[in-house]
C-alpha cells in the first residue's frame, strides 16, 4: 500500500537484477484502494471490499522485498538506516498531515465527548501502533460500543510498519548465512524462500487459531497478518523462476486471480462467512488472488497486464496511499457534520477526499520522497519524521480539550405546552457518563469475551458476607449495568450481594451465534454451565438474572442460525430451563428487563444540542425474552421492569430528574442504576417472601 516501485523496464532474470516498474501492479493498487473506498462508502455489490487491504499487503510485501533483495544480492547486506529513512520520507509526512487535519476537524465538527477517545486513537496511529489500540477496543465489549474512529483505517498502516521494522533485520540475518554458503543461486532460493515459506505457515496457523479465540487480534494484529506480506515476499524471491513461465500459464493464473478476487469482494463478509470468522482461512482467497495476479504479470506483457496498465488505473495507482489515508476521516467526520448518510452525501465526500489526495500527493508526498537533500542524509529524514510524529501531540492536546458539560435543557415538572424549558444541572457530567460504571470489571467480577473461569466469590461479594440473606446478580453486560442497584438494595437491607457477569453471554440455556467468531459462542456455554453448578453449591437465596435482548438476537442451532421471532422463542424456552433449574434447587429468581437500546449515543446528542427533549427515542416494541419468560411462569419469578423509569411512555428519556440515564447506547450509568434500587429491593423481597 505504501510502496512505489522503481521505474526501470528491464526484466530481472537473476537474483542480483534490479527491480523494474510494474505498471500492472500500479493498476492492482488502484483496484485495491477502489474496492476499499467503495466498501467504506457503502456502495452496493462490494460487501467484501475490505479485502482490498489484503491485496495491498501482498503487493507491499512483493515490492518492498524486491527492493531489499536487490540490495542484499548486490551489497551483501541491507542499510537499515537508508531503509528506515526511505520509509520515514514515504510515510510520515502525509500520515502526520492527515492525523493533524483529522484531529482539528474532530474538534470542529464532532461531539465534544468524542474528542478524548479519538485523540488517543490519533496518538496510537501516529506511532504506527493503532492496530493494537483498535484490537483492544473491539475485544472489550463495553469499549467497542462507540462509533467508528475516524482513524480506524490506520490499523493496516500499523501492521505494515511494524512488519517492516523487523523485516530488513531478517533479511540481513539470512544474507549473512547466504554469504557463508558462497552466494550461490541455489542457496539464495533455499534460504530466502524457505524462511519466507516458514513465516507464512507459522503466521497463517496463528491467524486461524486467533480468529477462533480472539478475532479482533487476528483481524488487527501484525503476527496474524504477517503471512500475507510474506506471501508477496515469496513471489519476489521466485521472480527469476517465474520469468520462465509461458504466456499461456501466466494467462490462466491471471484469470484465476481476477476471478478469485472478484468472488472475495462479492461473497466475503467482514464479520465472517460460512461459519468462519475473518480473517481465518477466508483470507487465503484474496491473498492467493493477489499472489496469482503478481505472478501473472511477471514477464512479457499480456492482455491482463495491458488492461491493468491503462492510464486511469496507473494514475490512481500512483497515489493510493493518500487516497487511503484521506477517504475514511472525510467520510466519518463529513457524515457527522452534515448529519446525513445519503448516497449523494457519501459520493460528495469521496470526491472531496480524492481532491485532498491529489493535493497532498503533489504538494507533499512526492516532493519529500524525491528530495535529494533528504535522500543523501538518512539521519535527517529519520529526525524530521520523528519531529512530525511528535508534532501531533500538542495538536491532540489542544483539540481534545472540552469544557465540563453538566447542564442541559429539560422540561420542568408539571409543565404545560407553553412552559419554557429550564437549564438543569445533571449528574454525572456528560464527559464522565461514559465511564460511570460499577467497579465490577476492575475487580474481575465482570469478565471478558474469552474468559470461562468464574470470578472469585469473595472478591465479588459486597456487603456483609455473613449476612443471613444472600443475593447473586448473574448476567451479560446488563448484569454489570444493573448490579449497582442490587448492591445498593443489599446495603439498605443488610443483604450480601455477589456480582457475576460475562460480556455478550446470555444466561438462557441456548447457544449464542456470534458474528465475530463466525460460529457458536461456546465460551459462554462453558461459563454458564460452571456458574449454575457453582450457584447450586453456594445456594444463594435469590438470583437476579439480567440479559440484553441483543444477546439472543442470533442463536446457533442444529439447522444453522435462528434469528428474529424464532430466536426469541428459543431464548424464552432456554431462559425457562435456567429458571426451572434454579427453582429446583430452591433458589428464588428475579428477572431484570433489558434497557432499551438507543439508535444514537444519548450523551453525544445531549452534548451537541444541550436539550434533553431533542435526544429522546422510541421505545423498542420488540418482544422481550425476560417479559415472555415471566409471563409464561406466573407465580414462579418476579420481573423487575428496570426500563420503565427510563422509558415511561412510548419514548425513552436520556435524562430522568437530573440524572443522565445512559453511558453508551445500551447500558445505564451507575448513577441512574442507583435510582432503581427500590425496584430491585421490592422484587427480591417478593421472592424471599415466596421462599419463606
Amino acid at each position: 500500500m505504501t510502496v512505489v516501485a522503481e521505474r526501470r523496464a528491464i526484466p530481472a532474470r537473476t537474483p542480483t537484477a534490479r527491480p523494474w516498474r510494474r505498471d500492472d501492479i500500479q493498476g492492482l493498487r488502484a483496484v485495491a484502494v477502489t474496492t476499499v473506498v467503495a466498501y467504506h462508502a457503502g456502495m452496493p455489490f462490494v460487501p467484501g471490499g475490505f479485502v482490498g487491504v489484503d491485496l495491498f499487503f501482498v503487493l507491499s510485501g512483493f515490492l518492498i522485498t524486491q527492493l531489499l533483495l536487490h540490495e542484499v544480492t548486490t551489497t551483501g547486506t541491507v542499510s537499515l538506516r537508508q531503509f528506515w529513512a526511505r520509509r520515514a520520507r514515504r510515510i510520515i509526512p502525509v500520515s502526520a498531515l492527515v492525523l493533524v487535519t483529522t484531529m482539528l476537524a474532530v474538534r470542529a465538527f464532532m461531539s465534544p465527548l468524542d474528542r478524548k477517545a479519538i485523540g488517543t486513537d490519533v496518538l496510537w496511529s501516529a506511532l504506527f501502533s493503532g492496530n493494537w489500540r483498535f484490537a483492544q477496543q473491539q475485544t472489550d465489549y463495553l469499549a467497542s460500543d462507540r462509533d467508528p474512529s475516524p482513524v480506524l483505517h490506520y490499523w493496516s498502516l500499523g501492521v505494515e510498519e511494524q512488519f517492516y521494522l523487523v523485516w530488513p533485520l531478517l533479511l540481513v540475518t539470512i544474507a549473512v548465512v547466504w554469504r557463508l554458503a558462497g552466494r550461490s543461486r541455489r542457496a539464495y532460493a533455499v534460504m530466502f524462500g524457505g524462511a519466507f515459506a516458514a513465516l507464512i505457515v507459522a503466521s497463517l496457523a496463528y491467524c486461524v487459531h486467533t480468529t477462533a479465540t480472539n478475532q479482533p487480534y487476528a483481524f488487527f494484529g501484525t503476527p496474524a497478518r504477517a503471512w500475507q506480506l510474506a506471501a508477496g515476499a515469496l513471489v519476489a524471491v521466485a521472480v527469476p523462476a517465474l520469468l520462465r513461465l509461458s504466456g499461456r500459464v501466466r494467462a490462466v493464473l491471471g484469470t484465476t486471480g481476477v476471478a478469485l478476487f472478484a468472488l472475495s469482494v462479492w461473497l466475503l463478509d467482514e464479520s465472517g462467512t460460512g461459519g468462519l470468522g475473518y480473517p481465518s482461512w477466508l483470507a487465503v482467497a484474496p491473498t492467493l488472488a493477489g499472489v496469482l495476479l503478481v505472478v501473472s504479470g511477471t514477464g512479457p506483457y499480456s492482455r491482463l497486464n495491458r488492461l491493468l496498465s491503462i492510464r486511469p488505473l496507473t494514475y490512481v495507482g500512483d497515489l493510493p496511499f493518500s487516497i487511503y489515508l484521506w477517504h475514511w476521516p472525510v467520510l466519518v467526520i463529513g457524515m457527522v457534520a452534515l448529519d446525513s448518510r445519503a448516497l449523494p452525501v457519501r459520493l460528495g465526500l469521496i470526491a472531496l477526499a480524492l481532491g485532498l489526495s491529489v493535493a497532498s500527493h503533489r504538494l507533499l508526498e512526492e516532493p519529500v520522497r524525491r528530495a535529494r537533500v533528504l535522500a543523501r542524509r538518512p539521519r535527517l529524514s529519520i529526525a524530521i519524521g520523528a519531529a512530525l510524529v511528535a508534532a501531533t501531540v500538542p495538536v491532540v492536546a489542544y483539540a481534545s480539550q472540552t469544557e465540563t458539560i453538566d447542564h442541559v435543557l429539560v422540561a420542568p415538572e408539571r409543565a404545560s405546552a407553553s412552559t419554557p424549558l429550564v437549564s438543569r444541572h445533571v449528574t454525572p457530567s456528560l464527559e464522565a457518563a461514559a465511564t460511570d460504571a460499577g467497579p465490577y470489571k476492575d475487580l474481575g467480577c465482570h469478565v471478558g469475551f474469552k474468559q470461562v473461569t468464574l470470578p472469585d466469590w469473595g472478591t465479588c461479594t459486597f456487603g456483609d458476607p455473613e449476612a443471613r440473606t444472600s443475593v447473586l446478580v448473574l448476567g451479560d453486560s446488563i448484569g454489570g449495568a444493573i448490579a449497582p442497584a442490587v448492591v445498593e438494595a443489599g446495603r439498605q437491607h443488610g443483604w450480601a450481594v455477589t456480582v457475576w457477569a460475562k460480556s455478550r453471554c446470555p444466561m438462557a440455556d441456548v447457544t449464542k451465534y456470534d458474528p465475530e467468531l463466525g460460529g457458536a459462542y461456546t465460551a459462554c456455554d462453558t461459563f454458564r454451565a460452571a456458574a449454575l453448578q457453582a450457584i447450586e453449591q453456594r445456594h444463594p437465596d435469590v438470583v437476579v438474572l439480567a440479559m440484553s435482548r441483543l444477546s439472543t438476537g442470533e442463536l446457533a442451532t442444529d439447522d444453522g442460525v435462528a434469528d428474529g421471532r424464532d430466536a426469541v422463542d428459543l431464548a424464552t424456552r432456554g431462559l425457562e430451563r435456567t429458571i426451572e433449574r434454579l427453582r429446583a434447587a430452591d433458589i428464588g429468581v428475579v428477572l431484570s428487563d433489558s434497557p432499551n437500546r438507543a439508535p444514537f449515543f444519548p450523551t453525544s446528542c445531549l452534548a451537541k444540542t444541550r436539550d434533553a427533549a431533542r435526544c429522546t427515542f422510541p421505545l423498542d416494541r420488540q418482544p422481550s425474552v425476560m417479559a415472555a419468560a415471566a409471563q409464561a411462569m406466573p407465580g414462579e419469578v418476579d420481573l423487575v421492569e428496570a426500563n420503565a423509569t427510563a422509558c415511561p411512555g412510548s419514548r425513552c428519556l436520556p435524562v430522568v430528574g437530573n440524572v443522565v440515564v445512559y453511558r453508551d447506547k445500551l447500558h445505564f450509568t451507575r448513577t441512574f442504576a442507583l435510582t432503581l434500587a427500590g425496584r430491585f429491593a421490592a422484587g427480591i423481597e417478593s421472592e424471599l417472601a415466596r421462599g419463606r
